[in-house]
């Protein structure tokens, strides 16, 4: 097959793709693999070759980050159930006094979306910033815009949340060094919503009216203890500082250590986040309202629609690099001098733009990046670092996310579009922006 033919087929693709999850409205879970067997017989791979590229794409995917995903959402769940989420907010919030608020709620956001959805991080707080503005004055989109601006950051760019652990996962990268530059490239969205935030909070016509348009003010009446703010932390980080310290640790050490395959197995990110799982289950079983069985069954029903869309665009990309499209792509990127961090970029926030999701997006660019970047001499850290700074981009009414956020604040659309859509959307952008420094550096 000719090179035109096989870019016009990708182009074809990425349309039937998102006219069938926008339009049709059919799962992604379903869209990846169908349009990725459509691709591939129309490329002119032998029939049992594109039915083993689907399976061994999707086994492949699902083999290296499948189990994580499962350990991530529980541990988030247990942090929520447990209230462990409020005291560290409370932890920050004493930190920085009352007086910086929103400091203490982004610093907050930053934090707990690390482990924990974005979505249930601010259905859990919101009760809490409504209880702040009471008590500081502080306007409600002052502090709503603070956390969902830092709480997007760490999202969509730093393991174990799916979007950045599959394109982790997709690109085989080192967990800790990802997590690691992940965390630092995830500041700006803070900074930026910071900012956004205190400009926000002074205009007249971004106030919301409605105080508790869903949530009602509703006190806690069971006698359970509270877990300490530092409790919680060590909990929230304990996995992380796993990865990183066994990771980073022993790539220091010479080959011959004998510390080198102990501090490699102690950072591996499927023993890490099991030991911080069960480490936070015994640290935090007395401040549960539910059983530990009960919050494990939650997150593997929670978990099990995002680990096969996952291993469905796993699939895709299998098909797209047995093709040939990949090889393609990379020759025409090659001939128009424009990086694959660029591409990552882009792609990402058109995907995410079109059809709402961000983890959707941010998996399906990784599936169709993994194969270019070796043939292009790319950095792959830098290349999954920018396709997670687009899944920040362009967040639209088609995103969940986008009514979960307008309904539990208060936010009407118009207030939505410029406190999240654009704001987030800046964010993204300042983040890959500080990428292209580091990468140029």
């Amino acid at each position: 097959m000719s090179d035109s033919y096989l870019l016009v087929l990708f182009l074809a693709a990425i349309a039937l793709l998102l006219f069938a999850i926008i339009r049709l409205k059919i799962n992604p879970f379903l869209v990846l693999p169908g349009v990725g067997l459509l691709t591939g017989l129309a490329s002119g791979l032998p029939l049992l070759t594109v039915a083993k590229l689907l399976g061994d794409g999707f086994g492949q995917t699902l083999g290296s980050i499948g189990l994580v995903i499962g350990l991530g959402i529980i541990l988030g769940n247990m942090l929520a159930d447990s209230r462990a989420t409020e005291q560290i907010a409370g932890l920050l919030l004493r930190a920085v006094g009352a007086k910086r608020a929103p400091l203490a709620i982004a610093l907050t956001g930053y934090i707990v979306c690390i482990p924990v959805f974005l979505n249930a991080a601010f259905i859990v707080f919101m009760p809490l910033l409504r209880d702040l503005t009471r008590s500081t004055r502080i306007p409600l989109v002052t502090l709503v815009t603070a956390l969902i601006l830092a709480g997007i950051g760490t999202h969509c760019i730093v393991p174990p949340t799916p979007g950045p652990l599959a394109v982790m996962g997709t690109l085989k990268l080192d967990p800790g060094v990802f997590i690691g530059w992940g965390m630092l490239v995830a500041l700006p969205p803070m900074f930026i919503g910071l900012a956004a935030a205190l400009n926000i909070g002074k205009q007249a016509h971004m106030q919301i009216v409605d105080e508790e348009p869903i949530l009602e003010k509703t006190p806690i009446t069971d006698n359970r203890p509270l877990p300490s703010g530092g409790l919680s932390m060590f909990v929230l980080l304990f996995p992380i500082l796993l990865i990183l310290v066994g990771s980073l640790t022993a790539n220091f050490l010479p080959p011959t250590s004998e510390a080198r395959p102990v501090l490699a197995f102690i950072g591996d990110k499927n023993v890490a986040m099991l030991v911080g799982v069960a480490m936070a289950g015994m640290l935090l079983s007395k401040y549960r309202r539910k059983s530990f069985e009960e919050i494990v069954a939650d997150g593997g029903a929670n978990a099990g629609l995002l680990i096969l869309i996952v291993g469905a665009g796993g699939s895709f990309g299998a098909i797209i690099n047995g093709s040939g499209i990949a090889e393609s792509l990379v020759k025409t990127l090659s001939s128009m001098n424009l990086s694959l961090l660029w591409l990552g970029f882009l792609l990402t926030a058109i995907l995410r733009a079109a059809q709402g999701s961000a983890t959707v997006a941010a998996v399906t660019t990784a599936s169709l990046m993994a194969p270019m970047i070796a043939p292009a001499g790319a950095n792959a850290i830098h290349v999954g670092l920018a396709i997670c700074c687009g899944s920040v981009c362009c967040s639209f009414p088609n995103d969940s996310g986008f009514w979960v956020i307008s309904r539990f604040s208060g936010l009407n659309v118009s207030q939505m579009l410029r406190a999240w859509t654009l704001t987030s959307t800046v964010a993204g952008i300042a983040s890959f922006a500080f990428l292209l420094l580091i990468d140029w550096l």
